[in-house]
Formats: C-alpha cells, sequence, structure tokens
C-alpha cells in the first residue's frame, strides 16, 4: 500500500506564515513561488507514491518548521500538475487513515468569525470579578485616605526614636538561571555533524521520547547491528541540558547552546561539538 503527503495550506498553531515559508524554501529547496501557492489555503499532494515510513518522515520534517502536514493513502482521482511537480488534489482527500496533529486542520466552514468590539466585551464578561475587584479597592484606598492622613500626621508630631540597623554587605547577586528549552523543537530528523572530525550522522527525536539513529545515511534500513547496539535510545531535554539514555547504562548528558526549529547545537566538557540542521 502506497502513501502521500498533502500539505494543507496552513501553518501549525498560529506559526508566522512567512516565516515558516522562509523554513519551507531552505528546507525543500524549491521556489519561493512554490511555497505561496502551497499555504494559500488549498490542500496540495507534494510528494506520493511512498512507502508509509518516507511519508511519516517528509511529513515530520515540514511540521518541524511549523506547516501542517497529513499523510494519507494513495487515491484514484483526478489531479493537475503544476509546472514545478505539485499535484493539486481534485479526488476526495483524507480518504484515511491521515496522521493529523493538533492546530492542523483548518476551522470548519461557516465557524463565526467575532468583530473586535464583541471579543472585548466577551473579555470583559469574563474578568467581570476582577473588575469589580479593582473598583472595590479603588474606592476603598479614597474612602480610608483621610483617616490615614490625620494618623500619619499625629505621629510626626511626636516622632519615636528608630534604632540605627547596623550596615550588612549587600548580598550579591544571584546567578542567572539557565534558558528553558522547548522540547517540541526537538522533534523530528536531524542531520548532526561533529566538528572535531567533521563526520555527519541522522537522528530522529520522537514525539515519545524514543531516539532513532540512522547511521550516516537517512533512510529506514537500521545501521548495522555493530553500531545500532552501542547507539542511545533515548533523549530528554531538562532545561539545557539535553540526556541521550541507554538500555543497559548511564545516559550521556550534553549541554545545549542553540535550538531552534532548524538548527541544534551541543557538546559536553570533553570538547565534544555536535551542530545539527534538518536534513
Amino acid at each position: 500500500m502506497l502513501y502521500r503527503v498533502v500539505m494543507q495550506g496552513h501553518t501549525l498553531g498560529g506559526a508566522d506564515v512567512a516565516v515558516v515559508k522562509q523554513h519551507f524554501v531552505r528546507v525543500t529547496g524549491l521556489p519561493a513561488g512554490v511555497a505561496e501557492e502551497l499555504f494559500g489555503g488549498m490542500p496540495q499532494v507534494i510528494k506520493r507514491q511512498l512507502s508509509q515510513t518516507d511519508a511519516e518522515r517528509i511529513a515530520a520534517t515540514l511540521r518541524a518548521i511549523g506547516a501542517a502536514a497529513i499523510v494519507e493513502r494513495e487515491l484514484v482521482g483526478t489531479e493537475e500538475e503544476t509546472s514545478e511537480g505539485i499535484r493539486v488534489v481534485a479526488a476526495p482527500l483524507n480518504a484515511g487513515p491521515p496522521t493529523v496533529i493538533p492546530g492542523s486542520v483548518a476551522l470548519p466552514v461557516g465557524t463565526p468569525v467575532l468583530s473586535w468590539h464583541a471579543r472585548l466585551l466577551r473579555t470583559m464578561r469574563a474578568n467581570l470579578p476582577l473588575v469589580i475587584g479593582g473598583a472595590a479597592l479603588v474606592v476603598g484606598a479614597i474612602l480610608l485616605f483621610p483617616v490615614a492622613d490625620e494618623l500619619v500626621r499625629n505621629l510626626r508630631h511626636d516622632p519615636a526614636p528608630v534604632p540605627v540597623a547596623p550596615k550588612r554587605t549587600p548580598a550579591p547577586d544571584p546567578a542567572p538561571s539557565a534558558p528553558v528549552m522547548n522540547a517540541t523543537l526537538l522533534h523530528g530528523p536531524w542531520r548532526c555533524v561533529d566538528q572535531r572530525t567533521g563526520a555527519s550522522t541522522y537522528w530522529s527525536y520522537g514525539e515519545d521520547g524514543a531516539l532513532i539513529f540512522h547511521g550516516d545515511v537517512l533512510s529506514d534500513r537500521p545501521p548495522p547491528p555493530a553500531i545500532a547496539a552501542s547507539a542511545p535510545t533515548g533523549w530528554k531535554l531538562d532545561g539545557q541540558r539535553l540526556f541521550h539514555t541507554f538500555a543497559q547504562r548511564a545516559p550521556d548528558t550534553y549541554t545545549v547552546s542553540d535550538l531552534s526549529l532548524a538548527r541544534l547545537r551541543y557538546g559536553n566538557e570533553r570538547g565534544l561539538d555536535i551542530q545539527c540542521r534538518r536534513p
């Protein structure tokens, strides 16, 4: 059974369309005009006649840069092919079972869009208790001000001696806390290069915490057993600390210095420096 990858025509989770288009052109190598067509709101097939694993891998890369993409079983239907090789689907989509993630499905037709004043009224109604409480505090402060002012005047006539506290050395400023990295930016495939040796390897960080080592070629075939046996099988991100976990020994710990949709860099105190890009 063969599968296809379908772009939904929009971004995920309200991501900025211009930024996602730039990432799409950089990752796929397609012209900017193709990116404009693919994010125009119409579902379009960008890759077909694939195995399920290859289709899922391509869709995961597109989702990692913020594009809404799903995987569907191939159907026989009428399609129109553009000059860039992108096929516009005329047959029914969502022939399933598609791969759907939160934010990848557009709003249903007929969903009402509230005007700005309607949204403002809804927000005010939702926060009405806070507004009333704040107004009560202001009124109470105005009513109590004369009493407080009189009390201050009486205290000024007969000031009590104020003990002088000994001087204390100010405490040093606390060390800045480490930045918190967004673990979801790690999801999907990476091409990682060892800056000391120049060797490159491919890895996939799963949403479920699984870590897949592909070797020096990104494919569905497993690496040689001798290499796969020593490779980590899981991952975890805690602040700037990245853990590669193993089934039979303690995890390897690295420090992440850069993490975005398209870049990953980490290393350790032994001089290891790994820089990764999306394949």
